[in-house]
């Protein structure tokens, strides 16, 4: 069979359920129509927070503290902050306990890679690429930094080449908030993981309303070698976080992006 992709995406913050990425598929279907990615790839969806109970134990807290509370009503966006910081405070919690959720979703993902994997392995020279929004990005990125040094889940036993992506083409990321996690640190003290391969490109999409999303090759030196930054517009302030899936800038940005990989050796 031809040249392929394989797609895995990887939501951020929120209670997501299948089908969150529909509205993208239908853009990359009809912005690829005649080049040599229509009907050229395959997208997997992943719910990494679907595998704790983060999501249902925030909305039973978020019902208990509105229920005798003037929070502000349906306009209010602490539901949103809630989910929004929630989720990173609780994914980071307990990382080096194995029953954490921490190793939970890593365990989740391992799983989703192999699945991805198996099915790349059933077509001639396909690719690997990933979309990851928001804190989907850090989650990944934790998991192939633990999985290059032997840490959380790979602690016991080393990851091997395809678990630790070390076959993916290319990383797409949306309103990543990496920097809110190495906030508190010195510029020489953050280090992104390294290169999958001699041929991998990490583009990173932000727009600038967008508080939760940012770009990331100022951080420093290190992750200015590593990751070329794109702002596009997907909306105004707040909003504008929950958007990128559906927006028509990175859509079509990222169709030529894969049109080129396709093309590639």
């Amino acid at each position: 069979m031809s040249k392929k992709l394989v797609i895995l995406t990887i939501p951020g913050i929120g209670s997501h359920q299948p089908g969150y990425s529909e509205e993208l598929i239908r853009k990359i279907d009809k912005y690829s129509i005649g080049t040599a990615l229509e009907s050229n790839y395959t997208l997997i969806e992943t719910i990494p927070f679907s595998v704790t109970e983060i999501d249902k134990n925030q909305q039973a807290l978020y019902r208990r503290m509105i229920s005798d509370n003037e929070l502000g009503g349906l306009l209010s966006l602490r539901k949103f902050v809630l989910e929004a910081f929630g989720d990173a405070v609780t994914f980071e919690q307990g990382s080096c306990d194995s029953d954490s959720n921490y190793h939970k979703i890593h365990h989740y993902l391992r799983n989703q890679i192999e699945d991805a994997n198996q099915l790349i392995n059933t077509y001639s020279d396909a690719k690997l690429v990933i979309i990851a929004a928001s804190m989907g990005v850090h989650i990944l990125s934790t998991y192939i930094w633990d999985a290059d040094h032997s840490k959380g889940i790979f602690s016991k036993n080393s990851a091997n080449k395809l678990q630790n992506l070390k076959n993916l083409s290319c990383l797409f990321s949306i309103g990543c908030n990496i920097p809110l996690f190495i906030s508190g640190k010195k510029e020489h003290e953050v280090f992104p993981f390294e290169p999958r391969n001699e041929m991998f490109k990490w583009d990173n999409f932000y727009d600038k309303d967008d508080v939760l999303g940012w770009p990331l090759s100022p951080i420093n030196s290190h992750y200015d070698k590593l990751v070329n930054d794109y702002q596009i517009n997907t909306g105004q302030y707040i909003g504008s976080h929950l958007r990128y899936w559906k927006n028509k800038d990175f859509s079509e940005l990222l169709v030529k992006r894969l049109i080129q990989l396709i093309q590639s050796n």
